[in-house]
């Protein structure tokens, strides 16, 4: 994930996914971008993995608010017409 949010400095500011995995005391995690550590996992690849399933959901979400975002809005009801202006509607 490349994309840059508005709290960020620049592409290098966040961490390269195999950067963002560790070990403590046998114990896997990963860090969010906004430096939280998830976890514990009890392998390697497994902390990998969720790691990889985050970014992912991520992405997904905000792919999903890109396309809400651009979706036109059409009005289902029609115009409320206030009641002075009825009166020139109907001539």
């Amino acid at each position: 994930m490349t994309s840059l949010r508005k709290d960020d400095q620049s592409p290098g500011s966040f961490p390269f996914r195999s950067e963002r995995i560790f070990d403590d005391s046998g114990l896997w995690y990963f860090k969010t971008r906004e430096g939280q550590s998830v976890g514990p996992f009890r392998y390697e690849t497994e902390a990998r993995q969720m790691l990889d399933n985050f970014i992912g959901s991520i992405q997904d979400k905000e792919q999903k608010l890109i396309k809400d975002a651009i979706k036109p809005q059409f009005r289902i009801t029609p115009l409320d017409i206030a009641p002075e202006a009825s009166q020139f509607a109907h001539g």
